[in-house]
């Protein structure tokens, strides 16, 4: 399917602008104290579940993304 005009003058203007922080393996690194991650041991429970958490915040943004109608199903500028 064709992109109509619209939405092909809508990614010009707004290309590079609100897509959000990418937070892929450093939710941790800058919400903690850095004593809470200078463990080895502790930083690799605390990885682990920042792989988690990160899949948690990507499943919340499809979900968003699902029940908005306005933009299409596949939009991944979502923040």
């Amino acid at each position: 399917m064709a992109d109509s005009l619209y939405d092909v003058a809508n990614n010009r203007l707004t290309r590079g602008q609100n897509t959000g922080f990418d937070y892929q393996g450093k939710i941790f690194q800058r919400t903690l104290s850095p004593f809470i991650m200078s463990e080895d041991k502790r930083a690799g429970i605390l990885t682990s579940f920042e792989t988690m958490i990160y899949f948690l915040v990507e499943k919340v943004k499809y979900i968003k993304t699902f029940y908005n109608y306005t933009v299409p199903k596949d939009y991944k500028n979502l923040n």
